[in-house]
């Protein structure tokens, strides 16, 4: 007995110990606030104009309106005058626009901010406002487009405009990289580009591209805003689990359907999620809150050793925490026949999996045909072009970062700085070959209400964050 409670003990003092130790560790003085920073109504203006644009993009590329995509080159021109005489454009294609921002130090690696001005198709009932009205209201812009990522690219236009109106140099060479198929996986926009960098044998220091932002009452464990900056990117891929049968009538039918045997597959898929892991990104993300959250929360992120299981358990209660630390599955299409009494002749399910580092596309179909073991179904990917791997993490003591962070603390003192796994998909993935260090972050602060409208109805903006996000974009580019 003596030695149990001994080593009871030790056990009490060392995981107390480890969540004393994190807890200063990990905390951070934050920087001083900037000046406040006005934002105008001819800067607000330019977004409503952007909007304005209908830049959808569809899977379908014949449904793409290449006369408002070819609008938008013009809305740059005529938006940004200082940019457009005193920088270096580039247009690649009708997806694809280059700035260069020549840098006094031109030894130095050059580094790269991006958006994109494509939007994603708008849902017709629900608006408060037309989708592409622009209005000025409320205090907010509303639009499809305000919060992804039109706001960021007139932000980050707006930002060096008014630099250079300032007489601003900066330091080291700045590009702007503006895609217009980012909703459709930018084939022509982002990988054009890249092509583009390579061929001119550019390498950048680090990119800043849309990803995470900061969370207003998203996470219990604290009760700060959070300012999550993406370090790493799940991977993408979309499976196609499809049957073949015997058409006729369905007063008729075999054992097994083709829509049944899909159905059945899909039945499997759902009842198999795949393992959860705590590793990496996620790891840092939670030592990074233990400073601010409880202290029995505290002593469970100190000691993942050995309360990884209950921090696992805790992670899956909800579908936000919870694709954070697994590869999801989500069956999104289901196919069979065009009438309900004729027997289908083949059926399909489309199933959209977003995979965690560690994981592959390749791991994620081998997994799915170990568990779906029927020959009558067929696994294959979609479309093995639109997949991409999870990216690789970027460091958080880089330069890069760290100006990010500073920047945050600037303009958002109250918020809290924390590494983040993106868990979509964004054009910065196609940028690995070219820089080390891809760095996802929306200067924006959204509650869980706002964010929902992202892709959904009444996406709009209010004018403080879009004018936050112009201060933190200056704020960023003289400090590089």
């Amino acid at each position: 007995m003596g030695i149990f409670l001994s080593a009871l003990l030790f056990l009490i003092l060392l995981i107390t110990g480890r969540t004393i130790y994190f807890r200063k560790k990990f905390s951070f003085e934050t920087a001083e606030p900037s000046k406040v920073f006005t934002v105008s109504e001819k800067s607000v203006s330019k977004l409503a104009k952007a909007i304005r644009i209908k830049t959808i993009s569809y899977s379908d590329t014949s449904m793409i309106d290449m006369k408002e995509h070819r609008k938008f080159g013009n809305f740059l021109k005529e938006n940004f005058p200082f940019a457009d005489k005193n920088m270096e454009r580039t247009q690649l294609n009708d997806f694809s626009y280059i700035y260069k921002w020549e840098g006094k130090e031109k030894e130095k690696s050059p580094v790269l901010f991006m958006a994109h001005f494509d939007v994603v198709p708008d849902q017709k009932e629900g608006w408060l406002h037309r989708p592409f009205s622009g209005d000025i209201e409320d205090g907010r812009i509303w639009g499809r487009g305000t919060l992804d990522t039109k706001n960021s690219l007139v932000t980050i236009m707006e930002a060096a405009e008014l630099l250079l109106a300032e007489g601003f140099e900066p330091v080291r060479t700045i590009y702007l990289a503006f895609g217009g198929d980012e909703e459709i996986s930018g084939l022509k926009g982002a990988v054009s580009t890249v092509k583009y960098f390579q061929k001119e044998n550019i390498h950048f220091d680090w990119v800043l591209d849309e990803g995470s932002i900061i969370a207003k009452d998203m996470f219990s464990m604290v009760k700060e805003p959070l300012a999550l900056i993406g370090i790493a990117e799940k991977g993408f891929v979309n499976i196609l689990i499809s049957a073949s049968g015997t058409g006729g009538h369905a007063s008729m039918p075999p054992v097994h359907t083709a829509s049944g045997l899909v159905a059945g597959a899909v039945s499997v898929i759902e009842a198999h999620p795949f393992p959860v892991s705590i590793s990496g990104t996620v790891v840092q993300f939670l030592k990074s809150l233990i400073p601010y959250t409880g202290f029995l929360t505290a002593l469970f992120l100190s000691n993942l050793w050995l309360f990884k299981g209950i921090v696992k358990l805790i992670f899956t209660k909800s579908p936000a925490s919870a694709a954070m630390v697994r590869t999801t599955q989500a069956v999104t299409v289901m196919k069979g026949s065009s009438k309900d009494n004729i027997l289908p002749d083949s059926a399909e399910a489309i199933v959209n999996i977003r995979i965690i580092p560690g994981e592959t596309t390749e791991s994620v179909i081998k997994r799915l045909k170990g568990i779906i073991k029927n020959k009558d179904i067929e696994i294959n990917f979609l479309d093995r072009d639109y997949a991409s791997d999870p990216v690789n993490e970027s460091e958080i003591n880089s330069h890069g970062y760290k100006t990010v962070k500073a920047a945050v603390e600037a303009v958002y003192p109250e918020a809290l700085v924390a590494p983040f796994l993106v868990t979509a998909a964004t054009d910065s993935r196609h940028f690995e070959q070219i820089t080390d260090n891809i760095y996802r972050f929306s200067p924006m602060a959204l509650t869980p209400k706002e964010l929902k409208t992202i892709h959904g109805v009444n996406e709009s903006i209010s004018i403080e964050n879009f004018g936050k996000m112009i201060h933190f974009f200056k704020i960023m580019m003289k400090m590089i």
